[in-house]
């Protein structure tokens, strides 16, 4: 039977293939993270380019009583160019608050200059970028030392990337500029809960570290093609994880990992199970984990493990049990695939009529119900 694959799963097999292949290329952190109350690093920035007409003066240490945004950008970066309009609009806004908008890049001075003579495209009124940034301070850092200073050391990996610097002189928020709105007004107006903001962000970042710590060390390993040695560095840096969403998204890691090691099979198996019960508790996370149990075993890298197999279903049915629209669906359709792979055909058809009869425009879903019935003719 042909079986089919894709549509609205986006599988989290080629998530972390991406993820492994960046373990060489991965950055360096520190163990000592910049986070929310780190006291802002002092700017040691190369090339000021603009400062806000004059307006402004170089910075280096904080003042204190002055709210700063510390922002990283590229002219390679569609998103920090689409973000310039909003930071120019924040820093008119702020100009006679006491705040100052740096933006730094790491490209070479003349990169810069070339990138702010082009026009703005799409824009109301003709002009160029050094026209629409020319009131706040736009820098560049060649040598990396800014980016080293905050996004590395705060194991942040994309830009356009803002950094609120407080009062104090400590570090306030970390996010997209286009997301700064709300938490700049209340840091300004002094009624930012730093420590509650501080709760929520240092356990997503200190995910993001301990990736890139991981990619870092495990990275190492496999390029010397030390498979033994990578799984167990692998389980090491990841044992002492607590949180669920952390502890799944690992184990996800670790499944490509088992690929690359060609581990053995019950091992890949015991990772998804491991998976497949971390997933339970969240119906796009279950139809992921129980469509890559299906993919891998249709793929060879594990048996049909019939045990694995019930798990999954039973999760993925308690999934679409709380689901509505094209997500029902496609975890229908799983459940199908693997209702199908256990050789309960009759199950299978019936799961299938379910999901077509939600998205029967699908071809996929209704490609597969067909040729669940054409089995099913044959038999009789």
């Amino acid at each position: 039977m042909k079986r089919v694959f894709g549509w609205v799963r986006s599988t989290m097999v080629a998530t972390v293939l991406a993820g492994l292949f960046s373990f060489s290329t991965a950055h360096a952190i520190s163990d000592d993270l910049l986070t929310i109350g780190s006291e802002a690093p002092a700017l040691d920035v190369e090339h000021w380019v603009q400062n806000g007409e004059g307006k402004f003066s170089k910075v280096t240490k904080f003042e204190k009583g002055k709210v700063y945004i510390v922002e990283f950008w590229a002219t390679w970066c569609g998103p920090c160019v689409a973000s310039m309009p909003h930071i120019v609009e924040t820093q008119a806004k702020y100009a006679d608050k006491g705040v100052q908008i740096v933006s730094i890049s790491d490209e070479p001075k003349e990169t810069v200059e070339e990138f702010l003579d082009r026009k703005v495209p799409r824009s109301e009124k003709e002009m160029t970028f050094r026209e629409l940034t020319k009131s706040y301070c736009l820098t560049t850092d060649p040598d990396g030392s800014s980016n080293e200073s905050y996004m590395q050391a705060a194991g942040q990996n994309g830009i356009p990337c803002a950094f609120i610097v407080g009062k104090d002189g400590k570090i306030e928020w970390i996010g997209h500029p286009m997301s700064m709105d709300d938490p700049l007004k209340a840091v300004v107006e002094g009624k930012w809960d730093r420590q509650a903001f501080a709760d929520e962000f240092k356990e997503q970042q200190e995910m993001e570290a301990l990736q890139m710590k991981v990619q870092r060390q495990v990275g190492s390993l496999l390029r010397d093609r030390d498979f033994k040695g990578a799984m167990a560095k692998f389980d090491e840096l990841t044992g002492e994880i607590k949180n669920p969403q952390m502890k799944l998204q690992f184990a996800m890691m670790k499944l490509q990992l088992h690929r690359v090691a060609n581990s053995a099979k019950t091992e890949v198996v015991k990772t998804l199970k491991d998976a497949l019960s971390l997933a339970s508790k969240d119906p796009a996370m279950s139809n992921q984990v129980a469509w890559t149990i299906w993919e891998m075993s249709e793929q060879g890298q594990i048996e049909k493990d019939k045990e694995l197999f019930a798990e999954a279903v039973k999760v993925a049915q308690a999934a679409a049990a709380k689901q509505e629209g094209s997500p029902k669906a496609a975890t229908l359709d799983t459940l199908a695939h693997l209702q199908y792979g256990l050789g309960n055909l009759a199950d299978a058809i019936k799961t299938q009529k379910e999901a077509v009869a939600i998205e029967g425009d699908n071809p996929e879903i209704k490609g597969f119900l067909e040729e669940l019935e054409e089995e099913a003719n044959k038999k009789k």
